[in-house]
């Protein structure tokens, strides 16, 4: 699927990664578009979704009100969305994601594989795809026209912080969101 002209593409790139535990979204012209601050992941368990301006966006942190393995996005510090992995799935749909309003989002697609989408209201409002960049380590994330751009990205990363925390070192964030940077620096 693709968005129209209005709507804005991302490649979130594993090679990005800093020493200091950041990592950048870059836009489709190649230029830092947001950052991952990963410096609060060890006192807070929290990253911080910023614009290139270091203006805090997203926070995305592990909930600890839920029984199993929740993250949520707040926009100061309101919970905006929150994510779950499904207890069961059917037809390739591993997460629920519920808006502050009520309103819930599904992820159909091969996640693993990141070619997935996600849904709101039937309609696709995230599309994530290895297929739009030819690197390989990375995978472009295109957002529909009149979705939230850093929203849909601080979604992402919390999909990805989900996976992490399930032990499957496919994600291009296991060395921002899970202890180190290890799985990026060969070591």
């Amino acid at each position: 699927m693709s968005f129209n002209a209005t709507g804005q593409t991302f490649v979130l790139n594993q090679k990005l990664i800093s020493m200091t535990g950041d990592l950048w979204i870059d836009d489709s012209n190649g230029n830092h578009a947001f950052e991952v601050d990963g410096k609060l992941l060890a006192v807070r368990r929290s990253l911080l979704l910023k614009d290139t301006s270091g203006k805090e966006l997203y926070e995305i942190n592990k909930s600890l009100a839920h029984v199993h393995r929740t993250f949520e996005v707040k926009e100061g510090g309101k919970v905006v969305a929150t994510i779950q992995k499904a207890l069961m799935s059917f037809g390739g749909e591993h997460f629920t994601i519920t808006a502050a309003d009520g309103g819930q989002m599904k992820v159909t697609g091969n996640w693993r594989g990141r070619e997935f989408h996600v849904q709101k209201d039937g309609a696709d409002v995230i599309v994530a795809s290895r297929r739009f960049f030819s690197i390989h380590d990375a995978y472009g994330i295109q957002v529909a026209p009149g979705f939230e751009a850093p929203l849909a990205l601080a979604i992402v990363v919390a999909l990805e912080q989900v996976e992490k925390e399930e032990g499957h070192e496919s994600s291009p964030l296991g060395g921002v969101l899970g202890g180190g940077l290890g799985g990026f620096l060969g070591g």
